[in-house]
């Protein structure tokens, strides 16, 4: 028969072996714990910074969203908002708004801006905060529109010189489309 001291010197010698395994892997297992949570905490933090950063864009050019920042707070938002599937289909009504063969008229297209501004805010938590007016109310001065008046034409003058309107009527197709023009026959 084996001894009772014996036997509680096995199981001392087991209780230091595991204490001595916990001292020397606890830290361990906290750092990688503490690791993890750091990038998860980081990562959030940067959707999150993504998504105002398309929020606050979006309303600071709701008034021209044609604008560089416009479009490229439009073009975020199928990454930003990936999660968000009430973000992303307004995105999609308001994109078919754009489509020239849709004829929608402004009021709609503002509408859907609107829609697509709640959603958003909404997802950020800041839809109690916004009554419905503040979506459209914007601050646009004639000077303002003037001036990009005069840039929109100089712009479609230049194009026209440089189109060369002896080319053929496709010069206007060859606008809208994606591709570059054809080289011009030798």
């Amino acid at each position: 028969m084996i001894d009772a001291s014996v036997i509680a010197a096995f199981l001392s010698f087991l209780a230091t072996v595991f204490a001595a395994y916990a001292t020397w892997k606890g830290p361990v297992n906290a750092a990688k714990l503490a690791e993890t949570m750091r990038k998860d905490a980081e990562q959030k933090s940067e959707v999150r910074r993504l998504k105002n950063l398309v929020f606050y864009s979006l309303m600071q050019e709701r008034s021209t969203l044609y604008s560089i920042d416009g479009v490229r707070a439009l073009n975020l938002i199928d990454v930003a908002f990936i999660d968000n599937k009430e973000v992303r289909e307004c995105w999609v009504d308001l994109h078919s708004s754009f489509n020239a063969s849709n004829n929608l008229n402004q009021f709609s297209q503002d509408e859907r801006l609107k829609a697509l501004l709640k959603a958003i805010a909404k997802d950020l938590n800041l839809v109690e905060h916004l009554r419905s007016d503040d979506f459209s109310r914007v601050y646009y001065p004639n000077a303002l529109a003037q001036e990009n008046a005069i840039k929109n034409l100089e712009r479609d003058a230049a194009f026209t010189r440089l189109s060369g309107q002896s080319a053929s009527t496709n010069t206007v197709d060859q606008y809208k489309s994606p591709f570059p023009p054809r080289p011009a026959p030798e």
